[in-house]
């Protein structure tokens, strides 16, 4: 099953990764941006002498001297093997980064991997014996013993690891260090793209992903009949009022008077659409005010505000996002415990319907992370070519005649749904019926939907997964 492809080949491998980002302490990241610096740059010198001794048969396969390649940046670093482990593959980093950088301002190098092994109270769990990269579960924390360095672990990020390494046999850890100093953690997994034989148990998961209204899911298992047990709205944080202020505090600093800064702030046409929708236009001026009397409110500071704003918007969408994933992936993980194979569906908007949005970045972040995570759990994902309807009638296919906004009757059964859960309804009947050929299924989820007849409208209570 693949991206936007509705008959999918079932072939092939698909990469699936999962990221953890590691805080640390600015003395660290300070000691972290050094060896960084370091080891990129004994790896760029390594390979100017390997250019130089070995001309373009380096340039056109620097594979076949990968261990050349270590060893000689080792010997320029005075720094152990095990640290250039990935020096080939950051190599090619490095040149597919700087072809990219064409498009853009700035070169953005890339982060340097480090090979992981896990451990707990001394014993490996994990990883490769020769890795550099020590994480200690016992003691909650990340070591590389060669160059001294030691970072503290969150209890929930060692938990996460151990879960992860003790489900997939095949999981991959890397540590990536970035120029800036910056750690992150990578499980990697390489899965068969199979497709459902018939055979085994099934368990469906809808997404509808909306452009203003979030993302709905519901979740079916198919035993002997249709079982619904999820059905949740995940609604995105309203950050309008962070928004506003910050373009307010963005346009202050800018034009430097508050009277105009005001004036051209109700004159703006968005700004005028948003005074439609609510207060938050008049609010976003008073919290202005409140701020401008309590601090002096010079250009430079109101620069700042603008910024604080803006990253405040940046974690809220953030932690939505985390959150979705957490909740679906726990979904994942008890249905597949359950011996079921799970296939998630998903009705993503098309880029061009999202241009312009608030929420435009965060949807698509949220559904292509979301399908990162299906393939990294052993479940399947299909997104349809073309969007779900969510105008026709989850019973028999007929279009609804709207009744107010965003509900809908069916003229011919009668049934009255809401476009966001009919949409989930009729994608799981779009992979049953046309996709999975799963005709018993279908039938089945047909059954239970007559017998739910309220279910499109108003949805039912959250049923966990036993």
């Amino acid at each position: 099953m693949s991206r936007g492809n509705g008959e999918g080949s079932g072939e092939g491998l698909a990469e699936a990764y999962r990221v953890w980002r590691i805080k640390t302490s600015n003395e660290e990241r300070l000691r972290l941006q050094r060896l960084y610096a370091r080891l990129s740059s004994a790896v760029r010198e390594a390979c100017r002498s390997l250019e130089e001794r070995h001309g373009e048969a380096f340039r056109e396969e620097p594979e076949r001297f990968s261990e050349e390649l270590i060893g000689e940046a080792s010997k320029i670093a005075g720094l152990p093997k095990n640290l250039f482990w990935y020096a080939t593959e950051w190599r090619n980093m490095v040149a597919e980064a700087r072809g990219k950088s064409k498009r853009r301002s700035r070169f953005m190098p890339p982060p340097m991997p480090l090979l992981v092994r896990v451990v707990n109270s001394g014993e490996r769990l994990h990883g490769n014996t020769a890795a550099v990269v020590v994480l200690d579960a016992s003691r909650g924390e990340l070591r590389v013993p060669s160059v001294n360095l030691s970072v503290r672990l969150r209890p929930s990020l060692v938990k996460a690891v151990l879960e992860d390494v003790q489900r997939f046999g095949d999981v991959k850890l890397t540590l990536q260090l970035t120029a800036r100093g910056r750690l992150r953690l990578v499980a990697h997994r390489k899965v068969r793209r199979a497709w459902w034989d018939g055979n085994n148990k099934l368990a469906v998961i809808a997404l509808d992903v909306n452009s203003s209204h979030g993302l709905y899911l519901m979740a079916f298992a198919f035993d002997s009949e249709a079982r619904l047990v999820a059905q949740r709205v995940f609604k995105p944080p309203n950050a309008t009022l962070l928004r506003l202020l910050a373009a307010l505090m963005t346009s202050y600093s800018e034009v430097k008077s508050w009277s105009e800064t005001v004036e051209r702030f109700r004159q703006e046409r968005d700004i005028k659409e948003l005074r439609r929708t609510g207060y938050a236009v008049e609010e976003a001026l008073r919290l202005a005010e409140r701020l401008r009397a309590k601090v002096n409110l010079t250009p430079e500071r109101a620069e700042r505000i603008a910024s604080q704003a803006l990253r405040k918007v940046r974690k809220l969408n953030d932690d939505w996002v985390r959150g979705v994933l957490r909740e679906v992936r726990s979904l994942v993980r008890k249905l597949r415990d359950q011996g079921y194979l799970v296939v998630i569906v998903a009705d993503v908007p098309r880029a061009e319907s999202l241009r312009g949005s608030e929420l435009q970045r965060t949807l698509l972040r949220v559904a292509s992370r979301l399908e990162n995570m299906a393939w990294y759990e052993g479940a399947k994902w299909f997104q349809p070519e073309n969007n779900v309807s969510g105008k026709r009638c989850p019973v028999c296919g007929s279009w609804g005649v709207e009744v107010r906004k965003r509900y809908y009757r069916c003229p011919k059964c009668g049934l009255e749904w809401t476009r966001d859960w009919a949409a989930a309804f009729n994608a799981t009947k779009l992979l049953l019926g046309k996709i999975l050929k799963a005709e018993e299924q279908l039938e089945a989820l047909q059954s239970w939907l007559s017998q739910h007849p309220r279910a499109p409208t108003h949805g039912t209570r959250d049923r966990p997964v036993h």
